[in-house]
């Protein structure tokens, strides 16, 4: 089995978990390399000292090799070359063979910033795909992985956020209310009854069909921005 990079990105604590964590639970527990980076602390929600901590928790019970949370200001993202810069920095630092991140067609505006900064600080990446979170309304997804077996997984990552438990969304019934839509979608088979959604924003594939991978040596270089990041999990 061929080992893959991956890099999640997410503009607040709990958007990578909603969006992809069941995914990301199980390529950690096969031995592929996870990476999150969370580009706010999530202050407009609650206390970003505790949403911080409950960001590393998470982390920790994916398996996560690299957590890096950034201290952009939650709610007043935009695409601008502050953010971009930043994105490509993590992006040349994890040197993922797939990058996930939120939608274009997000409802929040912080998501759909994160979306179109990623496409352009991945621009020298293979392949970028978009997650959804139970909010999300304008969503058009041609990927769908299996979380059947991690599912319970999820919800129990997800309770970690506790600080945001009123929040209907981050409920058990919406987790897998979505789950089992889009696996009745997906129409994969009747023993899949959990599934998580991805949308393409670019994907290639080698001659074997498998994921195509960046020639990093051909990479330009960049210069590290100036950054206010916890790297709490840095392995590398």
């Amino acid at each position: 089995m061929v080992l893959v990079n991956i890099l999640a990105i997410g503009a607040h604590p709990d958007d990578i978990e909603l969006g992809c964590g069941g995914l990301l639970i199980k390529c950690a527990s096969q031995g592929h390399h996870v990476n999150m980076y969370s580009v706010t602390r999530g202050a407009a929600s609650g206390d970003p000292m505790q949403r911080t901590r409950e960001l590393q928790e998470s982390a920790k019970f994916i398996g996560a090799e690299n957590l890096w949370i950034d201290n952009f200001e939650d709610t007043k993202l935009s695409v601008c070359d502050d953010l971009i810069n930043h994105i490509e920095y993590f992006i040349n630092k994890a040197r993922p063979d797939l990058i996930l991140t939120h939608s274009q067609g997000d409802t929040h505006h912080d998501h759909r910033a994160i979306a179109l900064a990623t496409i352009e600080a991945g621009r020298y990446f293979s392949n970028i795909l978009a997650y959804e979170i139970p909010l999300t309304k304008v969503f058009s997804p041609q990927v769908f992985f299996d979380i059947s077996d991690v599912v319970d997984k999820k919800v129990r990552l997800i309770e970690i956020f506790w600080s945001q438990h009123s929040k209907l969304y981050l409920k058990a019934n919406a987790i897998k209310g979505l789950a089992e839509y889009r696996a009745l979608q997906s129409r994969l088979n009747t023993a899949i009854d959990h599934v998580e959604a991805f949308e393409v924003l670019k994907l290639c594939l080698n001659k074997d069909l498998a994921l195509s991978q960046v020639p990093y040596a051909r990479l330009p270089r960049m210069s590290e921005p100036t950054i206010d990041v916890q790297a709490v999990l840095q392995g590398t």
